[in-house]
């Protein structure tokens, strides 16, 4: 019968009976957020939400047993949707990061560029160097291309020779990121 009056002044707006709820259920729901998350700051402040949400709603609960049923709920859900938005938002960091370190650092702009450079110097090597630098590049050795181009060694050598000459002048100030692709 007591809870039964106390649902009822609660649901007229009697704050003496809210503050009592509150006190009667705000550590064990503080616990139970805790099962869900380590951070007691936020469950401190979901179970506080929990608790604006039956005041909010303490004329639609129809009994006293609902209060505890409805705080329970509300808690668990609550702390399931901080779990969600926390996923979203490590997933979105990572995301960015990746954009920012990947895509858009000094080092890949830079890379692309000298990239970009060497391809325009390859170009406007002969057609036959061309072939054999780009398929130095790939990792094929020497007697690989000499094989595969149906050409003897020693003239793989000397167009190889006459190409990394060709690029090292038209490449001067980035031939040491040359080496390094061409190794």
């Amino acid at each position: 019968m007591e809870n039964q009056l106390l649902f009822k002044q609660l649901s007229e707006g009697n704050r003496v009976v809210f503050k009592k709820i509150f006190e009667e259920y705000y550590r064990p729901l503080c616990g139970f957020s805790k099962r869900f998350i380590a951070d007691a700051e936020v469950c401190d402040d979901l179970v506080q939400e929990s608790f604006l949400g039956l005041w909010n709603k303490r004329t639609e609960i129809d009994n006293y047993k609902a209060i505890k049923s409805y705080l329970y709920s509300s808690v668990r859900n609550a702390c399931l949707n901080y779990l969600r938005h926390e996923d979203v938002k490590q997933k979105s960091e990572e995301d960015i990061k990746s954009l920012s370190s990947d895509w858009y650092s000094e080092d890949s702009i830079l890379e692309e560029e000298v990239h970009s450079q060497i391809y325009e110097a390859i170009k406007k090597l002969s057609p036959q160097s061309r072939k054999i630098i780009i398929m130095t590049m790939n990792g094929l050795t020497n007697p690989e291309i000499a094989e595969e181009l149906d050409v003897s060694l020693n003239t793989i050598k000397t167009l190889k020779k006459r190409g990394y000459t060709f690029l090292r002048e038209k490449l001067k100030g980035i031939h040491w990121v040359l080496l390094l692709l061409l190794a």
